[in-house]
């Protein structure tokens, strides 16, 4: 669920951002996190499409800040650069803010800290480390490609789903024309010559006939469940439960969970690359998890501020595989933990991919072999008195 706050921070002028959080009590204790004063919190109305098409293109902006900031022109200059050319209007006021905070004195990562709608904690959490090393176009550098890493596996699954949806939608649309136009049209014929029909034939026929006579009605009954349940979903509690509930499935909750901690595993790596703390990280990162581990990670923010060593907390929350447990081990030893995490994201994510690619090759023709014994038994069922009618007369 996205939350929409007005917050403030260090005396400077409220200002609005948008944080995803299940509850508004999440949303206000996330942003309290990072620094902000929370004034109010409201649940965002309007479709994800609509918000999505005004989004700030972040990948886009650390691209191009780095090749240009590679090229030698001083940060103040590039900035005032991207404004010039452009176009969307949104996103042309954004860096001439920027632009301007910049002209006034303030450092970077503060100018972008006024606009969390457009610029997460990652992100500018990021900056302000790189802006003590000196190396700001490395860390756009290593930003962009988590940016680019960490949705990869999502991106796959709906890629992989998307085939599965287009059978459903009209293999759907053709059991609605069977059996509301063609099962009509044989069951008055049927009638018209008195024809015994089987059960199950008859059963069929009835079925055609109401559909024919009620569709408008059900048609309505079908959009009003699709729209009450897409409501039900975007309720804070209802999607934490639905969460919760997947990660309990045999094979499926085990695999989601994979998934969020290579999704952990990642964000750790990119900000400890950064410079930012370990302790710092871990309650920057929960915000991008499924709700069933936000406390799992908070019991290892815990741990580690007492002292405790990284693996050995992550594992005592339950937030370790067996590989990534050793790779952490091997890291705590050399020193390269991040690389370490780095290791253990990419190889959870390439069983996840493996994983999805063999579902799909699986499922996808049991999902039209069923839709095709489904037809095949409608047209039997439709054309069986006929072929009855044909032995008879021989």
């Amino acid at each position: 669920m996205q939350f929409q706050l007005r917050v403030l921070r260090d005396g400077i002028a409220p200002t609005v951002m948008r944080l995803e959080a299940a509850t508004p009590d999440d949303a206000r204790r996330l942003a309290e996190q990072q620094g902000f004063t929370v004034l109010r919190v409201q649940q965002r109305s309007g479709s994800a499409f609509c918000s999505r098409a005004g989004a700030f293109p972040l990948l886009l902006f650390c691209q191009e800040l780095k090749v240009l900031l590679e090229a030698g022109l001083p940060l103040s200059e590039v900035l005032h650069t991207l404004a010039q050319k452009e176009n969307k209007p949104e996103t042309r006021e954004t860096l001439s803010r920027l632009h301007r905070a910049l002209n006034e004195g303030r450092q970077f990562s503060d100018a972008l800290s006024t606009m969390p709608q457009h610029f997460p904690s990652l992100f500018v959490a990021s900056v302000r480390a790189c802006e003590t090393t000196g190396n700001l176009p490395e860390g756009l550098a290593r930003y962009s490609v988590y940016l680019e890493q960490v949705d990869i596996l999502r991106k796959r699954i709906v890629s992989a789903s998307i085939y599965p949806s287009l059978v459903l939608v009209f293999g759907g649309l053709v059991l609605l024309f069977l059996l509301g136009y063609v099962v009509p049209r044989f069951s008055k014929i049927y009638e018209s010559r008195s024809t015994h029909l089987s059960f199950a034939s008859e059963i069929l026929m009835e079925v055609g006939q109401t559909v024919e006579h009620h569709g408008m009605l059900m048609l309505a009954l079908l959009i009003a469940s699709i729209v009450g349940l897409v409501a039900l979903f975007k309720q804070p509690a209802v999607r934490a439960k639905i969460g919760i509930a997947m990660t309990h499935l045999p094979q499926i909750g085990s695999r989601i969970r994979v998934y969020h901690l290579s999704r952990l595993y990642r964000t750790l790596a990119m900000l400890l690359r950064s410079g930012v703390p370990v302790v710092t990280a871990l309650g920057m990162v929960n915000e991008l998890l499924g709700h069933a581990l936000h406390q799992n990670v908070a019991l290892a923010q815990r741990l580690i501020s007492e002292g405790r060593p990284f693996s050995e907390a992550l594992t005592e929350c339950g937030l370790t595989t067996p590989v990534a447990l050793q790779l952490f081990r091997a890291g705590e030893k050399s020193g390269r933990l991040d690389g370490m995490m780095e290791h253990a994201a990419d190889f959870h994510e390439e069983e996840m991919l493996r994983w999805v690619d063999a579902f799909t090759k699986l499922f996808e023709p049991i999902l039209m072999a069923a839709i095709g014994v489904v037809i095949g038994v409608i047209v039997l069922l439709m054309y069986l008195p006929i072929f009855e009618l044909a032995s008879g007369i021989r």
